[in-house]
């Protein structure tokens, strides 16, 4: 196929993006919508009706998704290909960025970087295992950094392409899957599917390889100083040989979540230029500077209240209380009132003043108390979801720098000290984040998002 070539008098190939195995990506120009476009494109005999059948399922289901981290898919057909051959093909965005692969032949990230990329990979195959299917493929190659953040590529026919790659039966992954279900000696067990536990294999090599260089390395090598225990624990039980042993997607994307959200932030050196600072991780860099432009204001404001904080904290309740009026006897200085215009003899007497009254004192707020283990669960699930949320939002432009940060520091401070199992008064904090959405300005955030935030917001289970 070269440059040029028309498919089904719409697609026009433009330039060969790459070649996934059998499979060619090509970037295309949509001639009815007027938009560029991917097209994925592979050759199957035309006996091979299985093989189709697979590829269209695969196609339907990528198709299906709706996710920030998952490319879209327009289109799906065959067309007549070479040698009588039927040429299936997807249509998906085109995206602007580079790979994961790319990324790493320049060399190793920075630790926050590569648990924010993993963290948000992880997100994906979550959504996409839900579905009942799995990516078959994923590799750096097949993970792509946006101005929009991490999208992954190549679900639907590269996938596919390479789960029929082995046509002989099933390999010792399945097997081995077999026998964790049928093992009548322990407990029920719900394995993880064969295809699923290859994705989380495949996550747990690309986290090994962004956090250390080495997709293979173990907790006693000297590539895993520095790394956090909990990750160095995650990659291992990814890689691990037994399927019923590695993790669902969904708890090593909780775990990333939590731990990118601890990962410490560089604050940019503002002596750099623009142009040495920008990056090919432009989503992600403006996501940085979005929470640190937004906690700010908040952190210098501190530091100029905690002093009178410790001062007032030392005074016992009653003077924290009038601690702003005059002790009695002493003589508050007060601006000379105008002079009075009737005389001496018309001035009242003066009458015993009124005791003063104080302000009703509001109810004292309910005691923090440790969330639940079961609870504590659910609330971290939710508030690393709502956290990753607000990232989102904020690279796609459907939330406000200043609200967004503040949000955000709000929904981390929330979740680190709930996962951290600290006392935690969790209804009234829910309630206060609910009223700082609520009271945001109008363009604070585009109305589907804010929807979204609600939604995770009531998955917290804040309990009475």
């Amino acid at each position: 196929m070269k440059p040029g070539f028309r498919l089904d008098d719409r697609y026009r190939m433009d330039r060969r993006l790459g070649r996934p195995g059998p499979a060619e990506v090509w970037a295309a120009r949509d001639d009815l919508l007027a938009r560029s476009v991917a097209v994925t494109l592979v050759s199957v005999p035309r006996a091979r009706r299985d093989v189709r059948r697979r590829l269209g399922d695969a196609a339907r289901a990528a198709a299906s998704l709706e996710h920030p981290a998952v490319v879209t898919t327009y289109d799906y057909g065959e067309a007549e290909g070479g040698d009588g051959d039927a040429l299936v093909y997807t249509v998906t965005e085109l995206l602007d960025g580079e790979s994961l692969a790319a990324r790493l032949a320049r060399g190793r990230p920075p630790a926050w970087e590569a648990v924010s990329v993993c963290a948000q990979v992880a997100d994906a195959l979550t959504a996409v295992h839900a579905c009942g299917i799995a990516h078959g493929d994923l590799r750096a190659a097949q993970v792509f950094l946006t101005a929009d953040g991490v999208k992954l590529i190549g679900l639907g026919l590269s996938g596919a392409v390479a789960g029929t790659a082995d046509e002989a039966g099933p390999g010792p992954e399945t097997d081995a899957a077999t026998d964790a279900a049928t093992d009548a000696d322990g407990p029920p067990t719900e394995p993880i599917a064969p295809g699923q536990a290859a994705d989380v294999r495949a996550l747990g090599l690309l986290l090994a390889e962004c956090l250390t260089g080495d997709p293979e390395f173990g907790s006693g090598s000297a590539a895993a100083a520095g790394v956090p225990a909990e990750l160095v624990e995650l990659a291992e039980r990814c890689r691990a040989a037994e399927l019923d042993e590695r993790p669902q997607a969904a708890e090593a994307a909780r775990v990333l979540a939590l731990s990118a959200a601890r990962t410490a932030r560089p604050v940019p050196d503002a002596s750099r230029s623009p142009a040495a600072r920008g990056s090919r991780w432009r989503g992600l860099g403006r996501t940085r500077r979005a929470l640190l432009l937004g906690g700010g204001a908040a952190a210098a404001l501190a530091l100029v209240l905690a002093p009178l904080a410790v001062i007032v904290s030392s005074l016992p309740d009653s003077q924290r209380a009038v601690s702003l009026t005059p002790p009695p006897g002493s003589t508050a200085a007060v601006p000379p009132s105008a002079p009075s215009s009737a005389p001496p003899s018309a001035a009242p007497s003066a009458a015993p003043s009124a005791p003063a009254t104080r302000s009703p004192v509001p109810p004292a707020p309910p005691s923090p108390m440790a969330v639940p283990a079961g609870r504590r669960a659910a609330a971290v699930d939710a508030l690393a979801r709502l956290r990753r949320a607000i990232d989102v939002g904020i690279a796609a432009g459907e939330v406000g720098v200043r609200f967004g940060g503040d949000f955000a520091t709000r929904v981390t401070t929330l979740l680190n000290e709930v996962d951290g199992g600290e006392p935690v008064s969790l209804g009234p904090r829910v309630a206060e984040l609910r009223a700082t959405l609520a009271g945001r300005a109008p363009g604070d955030v585009a109305p589907d998002r804010a929807a979204r935030f609600t939604r995770l917001l009531a998955e917290v289970p804040a309990g009475p």
